[in-house]
């Protein structure tokens, strides 16, 4: 793959390896760079004119048939177009990613596990912690080596949801993350709370609106 890539005049992104990129000119002469994000045997194309790499890829390897297409699912996130109800342009779409499908599975594991033991998610929860918490004042017993590693588990599931979107959560589970070497009971039953937290907000999505915003210059002090 690598040097199939370099063939075809894509660099490597010096932020993420496993970015390819390459430079290409608009039909209206703007310049602009194409992207191939590659990861294991999954590709995406982010370019004005994707069917001009696929080709170039297909050409180099077999793809499997009928995965050629606009993208729905990569990496455990939902990609689809958004409407965004421009007054202005009211066919106005721009590509979105969700995290919806994730979470959904997520949480059906997670409530498959409590049910085993006789226990469940609380419901109608508002925040993704409990507001008089303080997790770093926890003396809790701690965690055997078992419920430790799977406390780890679920660590690293709610680190992926925020990676796809649930900024609503990256700080509680940023927090919760300190102790993935010595968790307690009370640090396994705010991730639990999370959950059902996120049980009762499960939709979120990430819209990219490449509209540039308008900053009325006389807000800003002029400084020398």
């Amino acid at each position: 793959m690598v040097a199939a890539l370099r063939d075809g005049g894509y660099v490597s992104s010096l932020a993420d390896p496993d970015v390819w990129m390459k430079p290409q000119v608009k039909a209206n002469g703007d310049k602009y760079w194409q992207y191939v994000l590659c990861y294991v045997d999954d590709l995406l194309v982010i370019s004005h004119d994707p069917k001009q790499a696929m080709a170039y890829l297909g050409s180099r390897f077999t793809l499997k048939e009928g995965s050629v297409k606009e993208p729905d699912v990569f990496l455990g996130a939902e990609i689809k177009k958004w409407n965004l109800n421009d007054p202005n342009n009211p066919t106005k779409t721009r590509w979105a990613m969700s995290s919806d499908l994730y979470v959904k599975c997520a949480l059906a594991d997670v409530e498959k596990e409590l049910a085993d033991v006789h226990k469940k998610l609380h419901s109608k929860v508002t925040t993704p912690m409990t507001q008089s918490n303080r997790v770093e004042l926890d003396t809790t017993p701690e965690l055997d080596a078992k419920r430790a590693n799977y406390y780890q588990g679920l660590i690293g599931t709610l680190r992926w949801m925020c990676e796809l979107g649930r900024l609503d959560i990256l700080v509680n589970v940023a927090m919760l993350s300190r102790y993935l070497a010595a968790p307690r009971e009370g640090h396994l039953e705010q991730v639990f709370h999370i959950f059902g937290y996120l049980k009762s907000h499960g939709r979120s999505a990430l819209v990219f609106d490449d509209t540039k915003p308008f900053f009325a210059e006389d807000r800003f002090k002029k400084c020398d």
